[in-house]
């Protein structure tokens, strides 16, 4: 009797290449937003030249208006350039996703086809078809039929993405064609991008972060990608979405500012808040660079940058940003970094290196989880010391509230996958963070302070909404911003922002954080700027933290004030370690 093993045939009969250049639709992005550029130009000329000193009468007001109009339809025009440009943006960075697909695509018929190959041949060389042989090539050639079917939907669905961005890149164009459409106060943006934002849960219309997930988990693909190429600074900046996709959004909008503004920069039409504007997100460019490269130490591969915020222009200039190295809408332990005064864009790419070090880290001293981190800069910081915003905590409590807006936005993007999230304030962003675990119930896992000026609110650790066993504090005794919040006995006045974290009757566990590289006398800053510096103390002990093991860290002698003379740190004559040393000392204690 013969036997009939029914072997599946290759599906699908070639793998389809999406078509198109991502590289050269860049090109044509950058050449519409240098076109913006130019009608931004018009614009700005005539609203400077719309009023010429000593002209009156009826001539003088027929030029005037016409400047006036003329103005108008080029600022207009310059939005519908624009706009479509960020389409195009968009429909590069899409088409590059698609590629990658069509390669996995292919590669998976190849072994599909591989297998298929091989089944043949062992079926073709069985010589005793015992029941238990039978069923076992059937069991594989099950298998293969449903891994072929499989691979058949994987392959409509991709062709059914490409058609779709074909089509959203189409009515972007199309939207704008008429000249009522592209003097538009709106630029033209499709209907599906405007019915989809006046859905209840879209970003800016005061929903909750919840309520926006909810939003952006009722919307197709298509609607997705509508919003976020006609929506991208809203999309960008939405607590509540997936980190990916405010990247996405926000990297649309950086790549339309670094090019229209070095458009007019190469034109010499810049203004001061313009050049502003640039430079900072110059500087965004380079962070995200030095984090797209970054390679993870443990294995080689490179976890990615996030633009989670990008706001080049906000706070007269200074910039709101938040740049990640990981991913944040998976990765097992997440770390927010809040830093102190003076810190503005210009910073961006100093402290995106100070993540990368975190991160590294976090995976030497860790144990295999995933790990992603985050410097965030949301809030207004102290321009200086001599700011008088620097003693008060004003700017502290509106950046806690923010701050913890944003980490309830990292809690609602992932609810059936929760991080463990440390948040972690540097300098005067050590009273920030103490805000929003104080009073907004910061949603950490763990808090760190570092260098910390006072603990805003919190008399004790307890005030904080992680507890006291959760609290960390790192306190280089030759900080002297460090010694400026209040402990023990005596208070100091308006140098201080509350009660000093490290001393001993706040309740935190401190942990070794001494500079090794430290002298009697140095600059303030040398102390107060170290902690996330290769090889010490401090990074050592917060990676612990930011994996999880915080009771593995190198414990510190608190701080303390006796009532009969000045504040003392036992932590001043002990002798510093490296972050290697630091681990056997670890090893030796455990």
């Amino acid at each position: 009797m013969s036997v009939v093993i029914e072997v599946p045939p290759s599906q699908p009969d070639r793998i389809i290449e999406p078509e198109g250049d991502p590289a050269a639709a860049d090109t044509l992005a950058t050449t519409l937003y240098t076109a913006a550029g130019r009608y931004e130009e018009v614009a700005d000329t005539a609203a400077e030249v719309w009023w010429v000193t000593g002209w009156t009468g009826d001539a003088a007001d027929a030029y005037g208006e016409a400047t006036k109009s003329a103005g108008d339809e080029h600022a207009a025009m310059a939005t519908t350039v624009q706009r479509v440009g960020r389409a195009v943006t968009a429909y590069a960075d899409t088409l590059r996703d698609l590629s990658r697909t069509y390669e996995e695509l292919v590669d998976r018929k190849v072994s599909l086809d591989g297998r298929r190959t091989a089944l043949v041949a062992d079926i073709n060389a069985v010589t005793e078809a015992t029941p238990e042989v039978v069923a076992a090539l059937r069991a594989r050639a099950s298998e293969l039929r449903g891994d072929y079917a499989e691979l058949v939907t994987d392959h409509d669905d991709l062709q059914r993405r490409v058609r779709e961005a074909e089509t959203l890149l189409r009515q972007a164009f199309e939207a704008g064609t008429s000249l009522d459409e592209a003097l538009a106060d709106d630029g033209g943006v499709p209907q599906v991008a405007r019915d989809v934002m006046d859905r209840p849960g879209a970003p800016g219309s005061g929903a909750s972060p919840e309520q926006v997930r909810d939003w952006w988990e009722g919307l197709s693909e298509a609607e997705r990608e509508a919003v976020v190429t006609a929506y991208p600074e809203r999309i960008g900046a939405a607590d509540g979405l997936p980190a990916s996709v405010r990247d996405d959004a926000n990297r649309v909008v950086l790549d339309d500012d670094l090019a229209t503004l070095g458009s007019k920069r190469d034109d010499g039409t810049l203004s001061p808040t313009e050049e502003r504007v640039l430079a900072n997100a110059e500087q965004a460019r380079q962070a995200l660079e030095d984090a797209d490269t970054f390679e993870d130490p443990i294995t080689g591969e490179r976890p990615g940058g996030l633009l989670h915020l990008y706001d080049p222009g906000a706070f007269d200039g200074d910039g709101r940003v938040a740049i990640g190295v990981g991913d944040l809408d998976t990765a097992d332990d997440v770390a927010v970094l809040t830093p102190g005064i003076t810190t503005t864009m210009d910073d961006t790419t100093s402290y995106t290196g100070q993540m990368i070090n975190l991160y590294e880290a976090t995976r030497y001293n860790g144990d295999g989880s995933s790990v992603a981190t985050l410097f965030w800069l949301g809030y207004d910081a102290p321009d200086a010391f001599y700011d008088p915003a620097t003693a008060t905590e004003g700017r502290a409590e509106d950046g806690g509230r923010r701050l913890a807006d944003m980490v309830d936005g990292l809690r609602a993007s992932r609810p059936d996958d929760p991080a463990h999230l440390t948040a972690i304030g540097h300098s005067y962003g050590s009273t920030t963070t103490s805000y929003a675990a104080g009073d907004f119930d910061l949603r950490a896992d763990d808090v760190v302070l570092i260098g910390s000026p006072g603990a805003g609110p919190a008399d004790h650790a307890d005030d904080f909404s992680v507890g006291a066993d959760n609290v960390y504090v790192g306190r280089d005794s030759r900080d002297i911003v460090a010694v400026l919040g209040d402990e023990g006995w005596v208070g100091k006045g308006p140098v201080g922002l509350g009660t000093d974290p490290s001393s001993d009757g706040f309740g935190a566990t401190r942990f070794e954080a001494e500079d090794v590289e430290r002298a009697p006398i140095r600059n303030w800053d040398d102390g107060h700027s170290s902690y996330l510096h290769h090889d010490s103390e401090s990074l050592y002990n917060i990676g612990l933290i930011v994996d999880g093991h915080g009771d593995q860290v190198n414990v510190a002698e608190h701080s303390y004030d006796p009532w009969y003379d000045f504040a003392r740190d036992p932590e001043w004559d002990r002798e510093p370690s490296s972050g290697v040393e630091g681990e056997s000392r670890t090893r030796d204690r455990g």
